[in-house]
């Protein structure tokens, strides 16, 4: 579900009509694509398809793939307890022999939800994550176009909810920065630099590309995000950006992060931290810091705690974020997840009360 800013307005019924004919039409183009193939074609279609992987759609080029997630929550500070199915989303990729690739996602946000008339947050929208084009330079560099995710963290990469471990979301990875990009990117590995670095700079003058009508878009950006391989089951990474958005246009911010991760055995650590320095002042500043870290219970079952230290911009005390959970993994593809969340000094909302959420990766 995609993070609300502070208000939003209803949805219209033409403008769920709209949604809902817009996804339509997108389904009949695939469904055209699906029967233009051969009929050798279709009898092989499905016949190496595992879940979770995609489907490649013979010799094209083409594979599709997605996920769905489905939610539950009872939160002290919502007024009715909740279910929805929060995302169907459809991926849609091309790789030929060559050096182009092709990427897209579409999402269709809260498709339904209980005692949702009137919540912020609940509208249901289809949303354009990610649409873009690759060109391999060559093996130590790739440019990017078109809109991506923005590289800040790991979190915000990771992004579909079947690969992540709880339901909720950390308001490091959401509320400093906006999460899309519409620009140019170059990425790449050197592996003489580091144990093989991996590096990424991107920068955008705005103009997103269906820009999500509940989130704050970039008004131009410039930003760099690097990873350091550790020698012993780990990474480390740094992310800095200078930018500003399209609310507050003359208001400069700059960003600087930070992001590790280690495992072994099946058992998981994982932080990340942000600070986002404002040009209004001490007071437009924003921070943030959590570190995660997951047990394995049996082969399927995992626990996982979280704690999660928030000081928004103009608030004189900082949200204090515990997460408590449980994931199990029926396959990599089939996640269940159950978490109890609670919250010290929370005067931004965030969520309280318990959580489930069942993800499936196709």
């Amino acid at each position: 579900m995609t993070p609300p800013k502070a208000s939003q307005p209803g949805c219209s019924p033409l403008k769920s009509r709209h949604l809902l004919d817009a996804a339509m039409r997108f389904v009949l183009a695939l469904c055209l694509l699906l029967a233009g193939f051969p009929a050798r074609a279709d009898e092989n279609l499905f016949s190496d398809y595992h879940l979770g992987e995609g489907l490649r759609l013979g010799d094209s080029g083409f594979s599709l793939g997605g996920y769905t997630t489905a939610s539950y929550s009872n939160l002290s500070n919502a007024d009715a307890s909740r279910v929805g199915l929060d995302n169907l989303s459809l991926f849609v990729w091309w790789q030929g022999e060559g050096r182009w690739k092709f990427f897209t996602e579409l999402d269709y946000e809260n498709p339904w939800a209980s005692n949702s008339e009137g919540q912020e947050g609940e509208d249901n929208y289809l949303a354009l994550e990610r649409l873009y084009i690759d060109y391999d330079i060559n093996e130590m560099a790739t440019v990017r176009a078109g809109k991506f995710l923005t590289p800040i963290g790991r979190w915000n990469l990771i992004h579909a909810t079947p690969l992540v471990w709880t339901t909720s979301r950390p308001l490091t990875t959401t509320r400093a920065f906006p999460t899309n990009v519409t620009g140019l990117m170059l990425y790449g590995t050197l592996p003489t630099v580091a144990n093989g670095l991996e590096y990424t700079l991107y920068a955008s003058q705005g103009d997103e590309i269906r820009p999500n009508p509940i989130l704050d878009p970039f008004y131009e950006v410039f930003g760099a995000h690097a990873i350091i391989p550790l020698p012993i089951n780990g990474q480390l990474g740094f992310s800095l950006a200078d930018f500003e958005q399209e609310d507050a246009p003359d208001e400069k911010r700059h960003l600087l992060g930070f992001d590790y991760v280690w495992s072994r055995d099946r058992y998981e650590f994982s932080a990340e931290g942000v600070y986002r320095f404002s040009g209004n002042g001490n007071l437009w500043d924003e921070k943030g810091v959590f570190g995660q870290l997951v047990v394995p219970l049996t082969e399927k079952a995992y626990a996982v705690g979280r704690y999660e230290y928030f000081h928004p911009a103009l608030e004189t005390e900082a949200t204090q974020l515990f997460v408590v959970g449980l994931n199990y993994r029926f396959t990599p593809a089939v996640v269940l997840k159950a978490e109890w969340d609670g919250a010290s000094n929370n005067n931004i909302d965030a969520p309280e009360g318990f959580m489930a959420s069942l993800s499936i990766l196709f």
